[in-house]
């Protein structure tokens, strides 16, 4: 399957994930990382059924960028599933995104 940027938002109760490369294609969880396992899967339901129809696989186009050029570098890094899920109750607890949440332990780490 291609590499299709997914953008997780919080709802008023849940979170929702899509791409915006993908139309009709969503999903929603409780929490990002279930929203993003759920959109996954819609995802490879949603591809097969184009497949299926014949009609054409969309590629992904999209990129990131932020609004402040002081905020433009993006680290992607692999942990532990236990340590994310620590991470992002740590994130919810002190109202922050997780990205928030590294980014202030390592300035606090490293300066």
């Amino acid at each position: 399957m291609e590499n299709y940027l997914i953008i997780i938002e919080r709802a008023d109760k849940n979170y929702s994930a899509y791409s915006p490369d993908v139309d009709g294609c969503a999903a929603t969880g409780e929490n990002p990382e279930e929203a993003r396992k759920n959109y996954l899967e819609a995802l490879a339901f949603h591809i097969s059924g184009l497949k299926e129809d014949g009609l054409e696989i969309p590629k992904p186009i999209s990129k990131v960028a932020y609004s402040s050029d002081d905020c433009s570098g993006v680290i992607n890094f692999r942990t532990k599933k236990s340590i994310h899920h620590k991470l992002i109750q740590i994130a919810k607890d002190e109202d922050v995104s997780v990205s928030h949440l590294v980014n202030d332990a390592i300035i606090k780490q490293y300066g």
